[in-house]
């Protein structure tokens, strides 16, 4: 799975008028064009063609950073096509392969792959230094950008700024031209699979139709509206990927030296099911889960924060937004200042009382000199944060940090790891 080198372009074909649909993606002001190409060892490029199995575990090991993608945009290449997808005059993905084996086929597709991406270095209408993340045909799944960096591929699809915080997407390029017919079985299913890899693995966008952040969408809702094809629409896909058999979760078990900064190690939908089957029916929270657990998924991953721990520690400390101190009007997610039934903090809204609980939660994981302004900005929205124990600053940068700190508990992460495996294993009906 070694990546194609960089500079092994002197063999290379002349490129041909490759992608007719992606001009005019770069239209974001961090992502400007050039006026002269970049090295190409300067330009954003991994080369690997990986199988379904490949990518699930090149997903689960993947650090994506602290602020994880939150949306898809799905495309098609138009040109290079395919035999099954043919764009008028195009240059064929997998033309000649009948003679070849399977690896003689993936060193010429990888040949292929650094063509497009000699493409938009050196195209006067390109000259970027990035493209999209993902290249998928009918054999592998092709790292292209790496998927921790915000990539080139749908204007202002790209990325965007909402209420203070980052957005961006992951870009899909489907090879072949799509105008006319779907895409092939296995074409199907290796994008289903790298969409249903990815939602599990982020938990930061749902199985839904939805431009920009918290969803699946089409180029055609940014800035191109003949992609990814008029035959791939927004209700066909959808049916491709949600009827797709989910991958086998091969995640390892939350331990106590999980980091508490860190991507998403489970889903906003997994916590929502595990709470959802434990409240009574009339609970005064039965319709509010799904708004309550989501604030974790919006603030933390802007400031680092796994969310999906944080969630399991609101879920343990409240015994499933059950217990008296999360009861309105306290709405208090993780036992803040709480020693006794007359003390404790309470909040006017569980927006600003997940705040509260994640500026704790840094505060315990990071010291003032470790944190960035907006993790030491999200410090300040806990009411505690000024009276604070100097000690416990940055003791806790794992689960394990905060056993006979965040409470007397000597085993207390454990119960909180307890309660996230709980979490995992739980699903919504599809």
């Amino acid at each position: 799975m070694s990546a194609v080198p960089p500079d092994a372009t002197d063999h290379l074909p002349e490129p041909h008028d490759l992608l007719p649909f992606d001009q005019g993606a770069d239209q974001d002001d961090r992502l400007t064009r050039r006026a002269t190409p970049v090295a190409p060892e300067q330009f954003l490029f991994l080369g690997m063609g990986l199988t379904a199995a490949e990518f699930r575990s090149y997903v689960r090991d993947y650090d994506f950073g602290t602020i994880p993608p939150d949306f898809v945009v799905l495309h098609h290449t138009a040109n290079p096509c395919t035999r099954q997808a043919r764009y008028p005059g195009g240059v064929l993905w997998d033309a000649d392969e009948d003679e070849l084996d399977s690896n003689e086929i993936k060193a010429r597709r990888a040949q292929r792959l650094l063509v497009i991406r000699e493409h938009y270095r050196t195209h006067p209408a390109y000259r970027w230094d990035r493209g999209p993340h993902l290249f998928i045909d009918d054999r592998w799944i092709w790292l292209f950008t790496p998927m921790r960096d915000i990539g080139i591929h749908a204007a202002q699809g790209n990325s965007y700024q909402a209420h203070g915080r980052l957005h961006y997407s992951i870009g899909i390029e489907v090879v072949g031209y799509y105008e006319q017919v779907r895409w092939p079985e296995p074409v199907e299913q290796l994008v289903a699979s790298a969409v249903r890899v990815l939602h599990d693995r982020l938990g930061t966008f749902e199985l839904r139709y939805r431009p920009y952040a918290g969803g699946l969408s089409s180029h055609r809702d940014y800035n191109k509206p003949q992609c990814p094809g008029t035959a791939i629409t927004e209700d066909y896909y959808l049916a491709v990927i949600r009827q797709a058999t989910a991958p086998a979760d091969e995640l390892p078990p939350i331990t106590e030296d999980a980091p508490i900064l860190g991507p998403p190690s489970g889903r906003l939908e997994q916590a929502v099911a595990y709470i959802k089957a434990r409240l009574a029916p009339d609970s005064e929270y039965r319709n509010d889960v799904e708004t309550i657990m989501g604030y974790y998924w919006s603030h933390a991953p802007a400031v680092g924060v796994d969310p999906f721990l944080a969630a399991a520690q609101c879920v343990h400390e409240t015994d499933a937004l059950r217990s008296y101190w999360a009861a309105r009007p306290r709405r208090n997610p993780a036992g803040l200042g709480v020693k006794s039934r007359e003390e404790g903090l309470s909040f006017p809204s569980w927006d600003l009382a997940v705040q509260a609980h994640l500026g704790q939660l840094l505060a315990f994981a990071l010291t003032d000199a470790q944190a960035n302004e907006a993790q030491r900005a999200m410090m300040q929205r806990n009411p505690l944060h000024a009276s604070l124990d100097p000690e416990l600053r940055g003791c806790a940068p794992t689960l394990r940090g905060l056993n006979n700190r965040w409470t007397a508990a000597p085993n207390y992460a454990t119960s909180v790891v307890a309660r996230a495996n709980a979490m995992r294993r739980s699903t919504s009906p599809r």
